[in-house]
């Protein structure tokens, strides 16, 4: 793994600032799909509406979350990747399309990475989030990729996936996600050995 510079976006910023974020896309891409669309109209009509059409938001979720690794990354200061498994638990809040408060819980993680460390970029990671309601229904949001990008413990998170169909809200909803993450240790003889993150989630059928 070899660290690429970049620009990234660390600062955890609160759940309803984010809409400008995800507007912004949103705003890039549907100019795009206008613009294909009206390229594509003159042969296929059929085919310009399937362009066109933009996915629906049901959700937007901000999960705030403490974790710990199964063993310290870059103990002694020593940047090499190495497979890992990081445990994560916390909090959900989410906001509906309007912005308006829809319903909150609590989440368990489980992120498997291949190869992690404190300075340098990560494709391959996979976890399971398990969501818990206050309503006492559940949810299961899989993460299918997520590319982090890492420099002495912080790093930047892009994260997609899916809703399971079994789940309680949100089900079959495609996941896209961007955050960050902070941890503790890396530069010491101990390691980094512990995290906290903020991982905002767009919902979307």
């Amino acid at each position: 793994m070899r660290i690429a510079v970049r620009a990234a976006v660390l600062t955890a910023v609160p759940l309803l600032a984010t809409g400008p974020l995800f507007a912004g896309a949103a705003a890039h891409t549907a100019s795009a799909r206008t613009a294909s669309a009206r390229t594509a109209s003159a042969d296929d009509p059929a085919s310009a509406r399937a362009v066109a059409a933009e996915p629906t938001t049901d959700a937007t979720c901000a999960l705030k979350g403490h974790g710990v690794f199964t063993s310290a990354v870059d103990p002694g200061g020593t940047n090499v990747s190495l497979p890992d498994t990081l445990v994560m638990t916390g909090t959900v809040e989410c906001v509906d399309a309007a912005g308006a408060p829809t319903t909150t819980g609590t989440f368990a993680r489980t992120v498997t990475m291949p190869a992690t460390e404190c300075t340098g970029d990560e494709h391959g990671d996979t976890s399971t989030t398990d969501v818990s309601w206050t309503d006492g229904t559940a949810s299961t949001f899989r993460f299918d990729r997520t590319d982090v990008v890492k420099v002495n413990g912080t790093a930047s998170l892009v994260v997609s996936g899916a809703v399971t169909a079994d789940s309680a809200r949100f089900a079959g909803d495609t996941v896209n996600a961007i955050g960050s993450s902070t941890g503790a240790g890396c530069g010491t003889p101990a390691g980094e050995t512990e995290l906290d993150s903020v991982l905002v989630l767009r919902l979307t059928h």
